[in-house]
């Protein structure tokens, strides 16, 4: 019963290549598990700074048709307009006269002007 303790057994040549074959398979996975993690770190800055550049781009967006609307402002046109001392006045709608094309050149594609682009319609 006592036999198995009294043997000075070793490691086999097979047990030791076996073992390192795991130990630079685990090297392996640990480098190569660092390398994803940090892959990811970086991915996660360049979305959080695409996403802030986003953000800053709406708000440029959103301050630059705040202004084309204060602009574009019936009431505050005629106020300035009226300061500016400008000559421009209203124009009733029945004062506007349709105009036909001649049909020849520099004719519009269209025979109806209102369907152009450069139709005004009013306030």
């Amino acid at each position: 019963m006592n036999q198995y303790k009294n043997n000075d057994r070793g490691f086999g040549v097979l047990e030791i290549f076996i073992l390192s074959i795991a130990g630079v398979i685990l090297m392996t996975a640990g480098v190569g598990h660092a390398w994803l993690k940090n892959s990811q770190v970086e991915v996660v800055r360049e979305m959080d700074s695409t996403q802030r550049r986003i953000q800053d781009h709406e708000d440029v967006i959103n301050s630059l048709q705040v202004k084309i609307d204060k602009k574009l402002n019936i009431y505050q046109l005629r106020d300035d307009l009226e300061k500016a001392g400008s000559d421009l006045v209203l124009v009733p709608v029945s004062a506007i006269e349709k105009i036909p094309s001649a049909g020849g050149v520099g004719a519009l594609a269209s025979s109806d002007p209102s369907d152009s682009s450069l139709a005004q319609r009013s306030p």
